[in-house]
C-alpha cells in the first residue's frame, strides 16, 4: 500500500491549497492505473496508517512535519521526498555559505529581525540609482504569504522590512542580492523524468540554453537529495543562468497532467527498486 500525504493547510496559502492538492491526487490517480493501492490523507490521518505503508510520498513542508516524517524514517519508513531533504531545501540551509558556493546562488547573508539601523549602513553599497538593491525573504521555510519575500528598492526599504518580519515574528531574515534578468521558474522529477522551465510573467523573454539549466538543477537537486522538487533561476540579457530558490514538491500548476504521470511513474519505480534490494539483502 503506498500512503500520500496532503500539504499542511499554513503551507499551502490561498490557491496554493488548491493546486497542491490537485497534484497529489493526480498522482493518486495515476498510480491506481499502475495498479498500486494507496491511501491519500493528511498528516494527522496518517498517523494511523503510516507503518502499514509500502511508501510514503509526502508533500508536507512545515518543521514540526518534517521532523515527525524524518522520525517515521528512522523506524523504517520509506519516504519521497526523504524528510530530510526537504528539510535541505528551507532558506537557513539553501542559502548558507557552503550551498551558495556548491549551487552558484546570489550571495546572501543572514540578518536578525531586531538588529540596530546603524548595523544595516554596510549594505548601503548594495542599491543603486533606481535599481534594485536586494530581497528579503524568511529565513526558515518557503514563502507563505506575499508578505515573505520582499523587495528592496531603497536602502531605507531595508529596515522597514525586517521590522514588518519581526511585528510577525520571525527572528530571522535573509537579504540575497538582486540578480538582474528574467525569472524562470522550473519543474522536474529525478533523472530527467520530467523538466518543465516557463516564463511565469511578462519578461524579455531572453533566449537561454534549457539543456544548461536542467543540468543546474539537477546537480542542486543530486546535491540535496532530492527527487520532485522545482525552483527559480534568473536568465540575465547575455544568457547567464543563476538558480535564486530551490524547492520540494511544487504544484507543479502549469504542467500538472505530465508532471502526475512522471510522479507517479518514478514512486513506483523506487518502491520496486528498494522491494528488490530487500529481496537481495534477506536471500544473502
Amino acid at each position: 500500500m503506498f500512503l500520500g500525504i496532503y500539504r499542511e493547510p499554513e503551507f499551502s496559502p490561498g490557491r496554493h491549497m488548491s493546486n497542491d492538492a490537485k497534484i497529489l491526487r493526480l498522482v493518486g490517480q495515476a498510480l491506481e492505473r499502475s495498479g498500486v493501492t494507496l491511501t491519500l490523507a493528511t498528516l494527522e490521518e496518517a498517523r494511523g496508517l503510516w507503518k502499514n505503508a509500502d511508501l510514503i510520498f509526502s508533500m508536507c513542508q512545515g518543521p514540526k512535519a518534517v521532523a515527525e516524517l524524518t522520525e517515521w524514517k528512522k523506524k523504517g519508513a520509506f519516504i519521497l521526498n526523504d524528510p530530510e531533504a526537504s528539510r535541505q531545501t528551507y532558506r537557513d540551509t539553501l542559502c548558507s555559505s557552503i550551498r551558495e558556493k556548491e549551487l552558484c546562488f546570489p550571495h546572501s547573508e543572514f540578518l536578525p529581525t531586531d538588529i540596530h539601523p546603524r548595523e544595516l549602513e554596510r549594505y548601503q553599497p548594495w542599491f543603486g540609482s533606481g535599481a534594485v538593491g536586494g530581497w528579503l525573504k524568511r529565513a526558515d521555510v518557503h514563502a507563505t504569504q506575499t508578505g515573505d519575500v520582499v523587495k528592496l528598492v531603497r536602502w531605507s526599504d531595508l529596515n522597514s522590512a525586517l521590522t514588518s518580519f519581526r511585528l510577525r515574528g520571525l527572528k530571522q531574515a535573509v537579504l540575497q542580492k538582486h540578480c538582474e534578468g528574467d525569472e524562470v521558474k522550473f519543474y522536474a522529477v529525478k533523472g530527467g523524468r520530467l523538466f518543465w522551465p516557463y516564463y511565469p510573467k511578462d519578461s524579455e523573454g531572453y533566449p537561454f540554453d534549457e539543456k544548461e539549466l536542467q543540468d543546474l538543477a539537477e546537480h542542486a537537486a543530486q546535491a540535496i537529495d532530492i527527487s520532485i522538487y522545482g525552483g527559480d533561476a534568473i536568465i540575465s540579457a547575455d544568457g547567464k543562468i543563476t538558480l535564486i530558490d530551490f524547492n520540494d514538491w511544487p504544484s507543479f500548476a502549469p504542467c500538472r497532467g505530465a508532471a502526475a504521470s512522471a510522479i507517479a511513474k518514478y514512486l513506483k519505480e523506487a518502491h520496486d527498486a528498494i522491494q528488490n534490494q530487500r529481496k537481495t539483502i534477506s536471500h544473502r
